[in-house]
């Protein structure tokens, strides 16, 4: 499915993109952008689970990463507002 590719793409490029800013407020929300293509990914591993695309056991394993995963930006965003302070 070609947005899932584009949404986890676009994970680690945000990611990327938001650690090499110099400004606080601009990592934040290419950090923030990147949590919001991880939850884009969630309906769409969905869907590919509904239409047979993938099976239960890989999309519960994508799903558990993906929660992870928005879990650690929120933690890289909370962080950095500590530190900002």
């Amino acid at each position: 499915m070609d947005q899932l590719r584009r949404a986890s793409l676009s994970i680690s490029l945000n990611i990327a993109e938001g650690s090499r800013r110099w400004h606080i407020k601009d990592r934040k929300n290419f950090w923030w952008i990147a949590r919001g293509s991880v939850f884009e990914c969630v309906p769409l591993l969905e869907l590919c689970k509904r239409e047979n695309l993938i099976t239960y056991e890989t999309w519960a394993g994508l799903k558990a990463e993906l929660e992870v995963l928005s879990k650690m930006l929120t933690a890289l965003v909370k962080g950095t507002d500590r530190r900002d302070r």
